[in-house]
């Protein structure tokens, strides 16, 4: 049974954590809008702060300015990216990692769609291209090997998102990485056969599999609303090969207004 955390002691946690854990977040950080009731020009450095001290981040929704925004504002993280249109541009899932901890073995973007191979292309009845970012890394600590995968699924079609996750979960069995994480906005429920895809193929929700939560329950999706308290999640922490130590959804808040319209996940992993 996973016990209750008061959001107060979790930065303490930083400061206690055992040499054998290893930290992950995914934070859907919104596509720079100007209609927004922040911008973000005014929220950039906040998202930044959210994450910049764990060890692997996984993003969504991020334009080719907001990639830039974050490499400058985290130098001590590598990173990948690759735009899910045909020529690279576009929207974004980047991974980033603390360079001092992890090296980059191998790299790639893969289209969620029946023909994964073919870059630019929409699957199934989407609305649009979507793609999974995927890196194999090296952690120096451990002599151990880590496979990421971040993605963001269609909000639109229930359809593209069961096909979504057919494929991440058999992209996440292949290999022979020592621990592999699932990471994104899925835009699917707990209770939906896209997720349940994922836990039946042997993913670990961490939400449900960790030693701790820092509140009996959280939503992920918000608006920029502080009074819509994450009435859903959608956004996820999946792993196999290792095990949750905590997991919280923060809450950022800047002149009246969420620092983006969804949460920051946040996992604390033991091998």
């Amino acid at each position: 049974m996973y016990k209750v955390l008061a959001l107060a002691v979790l930065p303490i946690l930083f400061t206690l954590q055992s040499t054998d854990e290893w930290t992950v977040s995914t934070f859907n950080i919104r596509y720079d809008n100007p209609n927004d009731p922040l911008t973000w020009e005014e929220r950039k450095v906040e998202v930044v702060k959210a994450v910049a001290n764990f060890d692997i981040v996984g993003f969504q929704e991020v334009l080719p300015n907001q990639l830039k925004d974050l490499k400058t504002g985290m130098p001590w993280m590598n990173s990948y990216s690759r735009g899910r249109e045909e020529d690279g541009s576009g929207e974004a899932c980047p991974i980033f990692w603390q360079k001092e901890k992890y090296d980059l073995i191998h790299s790639e973007t893969r289209w969620l769609a029946e023909f994964w191979q073919e870059e630019g292309a929409i699957g199934w009845d989407a609305d649009m291209p979507r793609i999974a970012s995927i890196v194999l890394l090296h952690q120096r600590s451990s002599g151990k090997t880590i496979k990421v995968i971040n993605s963001h699924w269609s909000h639109m079609s229930s359809e593209a998102r069961e096909g979504a996750a057919n494929l991440i979960s058999g992209w996440s069995l292949g290999g022979r990485a020592d621990a592999v994480v699932v990471l994104g906005d899925f835009n699917a429920e707990d209770d939906t056969p896209e997720i349940q895809t994922l836990t039946e193929g042997g993913l670990i929700d961490t939400y449900y599999h960790s030693d701790t939560r820092c509140r009996r329950g959280f939503g992920t999706y918000t608006t920029f609303e502080p009074a819509s308290k994450g009435s859903s999640r959608i956004d996820y922490i999946m792993v196999r090969g290792a095990h949750g130590v905590w997991t919280c959804a923060d809450e950022y808040i800047k002149h009246g207004y969420y620092i983006s319209d969804h949460l920051p996940v946040h996992t604390s992993l033991m091998w």
